[in-house]
């Protein structure tokens, strides 16, 4: 039993060293440091809310040695920032292309406090799919992990016992839980970012209020959802009305998706819908309707 327990730890010590080296800690925020994960050449990922100031961010690498880092872009929704760094010598993480995430499964949550590794062993405690974080931000599938992550790991590397990377590790999308943020979603965010600075989310251009269709409608149109959208403003210069919504249309459907909150249509804009042409089917006056919507892009405030 000894030696066994002795060889599963030297595994684990050797999954974290192997980690490491493609660790940097991040100094942009009071007392920790937090971690980044060379996510390609150049690019380190991160937590955003560790960033707490665009300026002036400084990361050391695995040898100790310091170099300043510039923000390309962040995203809160979902707890993501990207940083390009210069002349950065150290591996880039390793990504496996299909990775099986399964409640029960150990992972490690690697991070890096200045030239030191930190691990934390812990399990998946529960996978489900794509879903729109507190920040509003999308996840492409949800992956919560049972461990205590120290502040300096925030931004590091969640890996399995193959040493396959899962995601970035963030204790800031949930209250209870740690989160592994998916491979999917940091590709797809980093991406967005390097291209634009930013995340580009869809806008639709009216106002939804949620309401019960009534029996007879759903028995007669043989519709499967009992719940609707209502449209209770419309912009006329917006998506929505230039493709001929009206108000006291019923969203029931966007892009193949039923729509019975509000939060579901900013779950589908909030993926690249950006210049896409999405198909809205409505409920008007007793009669299922199609519309061809193309998408636009929200402004920020």
């Amino acid at each position: 039993m000894s030696s066994s327990l002795a060889s599963f730890s030297e595994q684990l010590a050797t999954l974290t060293a192997q980690a490491s080296e493609s660790i940097v800690a991040i100094h942009a925020r009071p007392r920790f440091n937090s971690s980044g994960v060379h996510w390609s050449p150049g690019v380190i990922v991160t937590a955003e809310h560790t960033l707490r100031h665009d300026d002036e961010i400084v990361i050391t690498t695995p040898d100790g040695s310091k170099h300043q880092a510039e923000l390309a872009g962040r995203d809160p929704g979902t707890d993501l920032a990207v940083l390009r760094v210069k002349d950065l010598a150290i591996p880039v993480a390793p990504k496996s292309a299909v990775v099986a995430h399964r409640a029960g499964s150990l992972v490690l949550a690697v991070g890096r406090n200045l030239e030191s590794a930190n691990s934390a062993l812990g399990v998946i405690s529960n996978v489900t799919g794509a879903s729109q974080t507190w920040r509003g931000g999308k996840l492409d599938q949800v992956i919560r992990l049972d461990l205590t992550l120290h502040p300096a790991a925030a931004g590091g590397a969640v890996i399995d016992v193959e040493g396959n990377l899962i995601g970035i590790a963030t204790d800031a999308l949930s209250r209870v839980s740690v989160f592994a943020i998916p491979l999917t979603t940091v590709e797809r965010v980093t991406s967005s970012i390097l291209a634009h600075g930013k995340i580009r989310r869809g806008y639709l251009g009216a106002g939804l209020q949620p309401i019960v269709i009534p029996e007879h409608l759903k028995s007669s149109l043989g519709l499967t959802t009992s719940r609707g959208l209502m449209a209770v403003s419309v912009d006329e210069d917006a998506p929505a009305g230039k493709a001929g919504m009206l108000i006291g249309d019923v969203l029931l459907e966007l892009d193949g998706n039923k729509t019975d909150q509000p939060m579901q249509v900013r779950t589908i804009l909030a993926a690249d819908s950006v210049g896409k042409t999405l198909t809205a089917r409505l409920l008007r006056g007793g009669q299922l309707v199609s519309l061809d919507i193309t998408i636009a892009e929200r402004k920020e405030n």
